[in-house]
């Protein structure tokens, strides 16, 4: 993804966005990214954005997996207490 690039400029712009839409919709992007720099890697010239694409689900659970691993791990570290994670 260049450094100059419609997502980043229209980021900026939508400074009223609540933090965690913003969040997301910057992870996704960056995950796209890395998912697309990943089939290309392994394509090459043949990679194709629908190759990104397919990866992404699988990047994105892999990474809810790991995230809900460490606020398990967290809960655990503190006794159980009471509250949400």
């Amino acid at each position: 993804m260049q450094t100059n690039n419609p997502f980043d400029r229209k980021i900026e712009l939508q400074k009223g966005m609540p933090s965690f839409v913003r969040d997301a919709a910057i992870e996704l992007t960056d995950t796209l990214d890395l998912c697309w720099a990943a089939v290309q890697a392994v394509f090459e010239d043949s990679a194709t954005p629908e190759h990104a694409l397919t990866l992404l689900p699988m990047f994105m659970t892999r990474a809810d997996e790991k995230r809900q691993q460490l606020l398990d791990d967290l809960h655990a570290q503190r006794g159980g207490e009471s509250g949400q994670s």
